[in-house]
């Protein structure tokens, strides 16, 4: 008579595993999400140059860093620190990025503005690294193709 018990325990354990492993396959990590929920900004990341677009970028690599895993999180977080250095470049300079375009405004600049946006403008060139692991890491972390 303890057979049938031990049979409705076993299918009991049975199905609780089985639900634990089908969320644990449908559920998606905050990390995934947060890709996801980004892509159209990652995917258009440099494309407007402008300080609104890259304060964007940055909060979004911020925000995508706070719960990337250990093997991506510190590129996440040189992403938004460089998109700041950018951005705190062009305010020390008192020129927007927006104006960049505008030859006749570059012009003005002396040597030391400059080079505060040469050494910006450098470092954030500098990433290719970074950006290249980003990229990979989505693709294979969360099956989201970013450009």
């Amino acid at each position: 008579m303890t057979r049938p018990r031990v049979k409705h325990a076993a299918t009991a354990v049975a199905a609780t595993l089985a639900g634990v492993l089908l969320a644990g396959c449908g559920g998606q990590s905050p990390y995934c999400g947060a890709v996801e929920k980004n892509a159209e900004t990652l995917n258009s990341f440099g494309k407007t140059r402008t300080d609104a677009a890259y304060t964007s970028y940055s909060k979004t690599f911020k925000s995508i860093a706070k719960d990337a895993p250990a093997g991506v999180k510190d590129d996440w977080t040189t992403l938004a620190k460089v998109t700041d250095g950018v951005l705190a470049a062009q305010k020390k300079v008192g020129l927007p990025l927006e104006d960049m375009r505008d030859e006749k405004v570059v012009a003005e600049l002396d040597d030391a503005q400059l080079k505060t946006l040469n050494d910006a403008y450098e470092a954030f060139n500098a990433t290719a690294d970074q950006r290249t692991a980003v990229v990979k890491n989505a693709k294979t972390e969360c099956e989201i193709t970013l450009k």
